[in-house]
């Protein structure tokens, strides 16, 4: 049956949703059991457009791993979008994504700086550079030095803070915008 108005969609999602729930009822954490759902076709972008996306980048396997990274972000992204996931398992996925990125981030900040000097500094001495020479503006040097701050939240021993109701659709959104920034100001600078 195709969805041809709010009412079917709403219908379909209910359906779904009642059916995943039968799926585990049944099989509860019975991972020796087939049962597989489909993912959704057309909501992963292809690792070809991801490289179409990152064509400044030089090197092919750099430029296909982070494409692949990127296909694992639309997975997650998916997650965040489509389910009703909630409290710290929502927190967890948003962080793991914004790590994600910030390791995107991080990646590319070495791209525009040919210097062995400037590609073994860390982090923020890059994304300075980049403020410097006028790669990135200072609202964008000021976005990436917080996703990586926020990345950093991955080595839990440094981690000072509960992180229970820390991280936010609006972090990831923040996350998000600034990658792809970046990404366009990289893609300036090398055409």
């Amino acid at each position: 049956m195709s969805i041809e108005s709010k009412k079917d969609l709403d219908e379909a999602v209910a359906r779904a949703g009642c059916d995943l729930q039968e799926i585990q009822d049944y099989d509860g954490r019975d991972f020796t059991k087939s049962c597989k759902v489909r993912f959704p076709r057309g909501f992963l972008r292809t690792a070809s457009y991801f490289r179409s996306r990152l064509a400044f980048v030089a090197d092919v396997t750099l430029r296909e791993n982070i494409g692949y990274a990127l296909m694992l972000h639309d997975v997650q992204h998916w997650v965040l979008v489509r389910t009703d996931l909630a409290g710290v398992a929502k927190e967890m996925l948003i962080k793991d994504a914004i790590v994600l990125l910030g390791n995107i981030a991080e990646t590319l900040t070495k791209i525009p700086l040919t210097s062995k000097t400037a590609q073994g500094e860390s982090y923020k001495k890059r994304t300075q550079r980049l403020k410097d020479s006028g790669i990135i503006a200072t609202g964008l040097h000021v976005e990436l030095d917080w996703l990586w701050d926020t990345r950093c939240n991955c080595h839990l021993f440094l981690v000072t803070m509960r992180e229970y109701g820390h991280y936010t659709v609006a972090d990831y959104n923040r996350a998000v915008l600034a990658l792809r920034l970046f990404r366009d100001a990289l893609e300036l600078h090398f055409i």
